[in-house]
């Protein structure tokens, strides 16, 4: 029994760690897919509100235009922020998810409760939202997990062993070496020198 004990957490902990080290090594082309994804979701959504649009103006539905076409501004600032590795880009995706995120949950919540009768297709439209909401928060989450992971010189709480006290210490103190050694050979590498003015020559 020990045995088999020992054998099930040895594959458990195998397991973990094979998944780790997929999750570290792909995340890049995770977070690319998911960005991806979002855009085809977001676009889909700009047709449908401009055919609304034009099939009856108003001003919900030239709002929603808007708003759709700001989500696919957002979504091309993440591609570009993770293909570039601008941080600020990918932040800003990030915010407008998370309060994309809170509102979905707001308006099931709501939905649930404001629904007079709880019926098969309501179960049904109810598990749709919910299965997609956690999707989303999945995304955010390897999105917001590759976020921090760019920027390796970040400043973070780390307390001290035996104290309650806390320092403040780079994310990834190996990672934040090598990348201010690349941007300082970078810097160097593109810096040109001043060419030298010539003295004027006495007459």
């Amino acid at each position: 029994m020990a045995v088999d004990k020992k054998r099930k957490a040895a594959t458990k902990a195998n397991i973990n760690s094979r998944l780790t080290h997929f999750l570290q090594s792909s995340l890049w082309q995770i977070c690319l897919l998911i960005a991806l994804c979002d855009l085809g979701h977001a676009l889909f959504f700009v047709v449908n509100a401009t055919i609304s649009l034009l099939t009856k103006f108003n001003i919900y539905s030239t709002l929603a235009v808007l708003g759709t076409v700001f989500w696919v501004l957002v979504v091309v600032l993440l591609i570009v922020g993770l293909t570039m590795r601008r941080p600020l880009l990918v932040k800003i995706w990030l915010i407008f998810s998370i309060i994309g995120f809170i509102v979905d949950i707001g308006f099931s919540i709501w939905g649930i409760v404001s629904s007079v009768t709880v019926d098969v297709d309501h179960l049904k439209e109810f598990s749709i939202i919910f299965v997609g909401v956690f999707i989303e928060s999945i995304c955010i989450y390897l999105v917001y997990r590759y976020y921090l992971g760019m920027d390796p010189c970040q400043l973070v709480d780390e307390p001290e062993k035996g104290k309650k006290r806390t320092t403040k210490k780079h994310r990834d103190e190996k990672a934040c070496k090598d990348s201010q050694k690349r941007s300082k050979a970078h810097e160097k590498k593109t810096v040109k020198k001043k060419p030298e003015k010539k003295k004027p020559t006495k007459k």
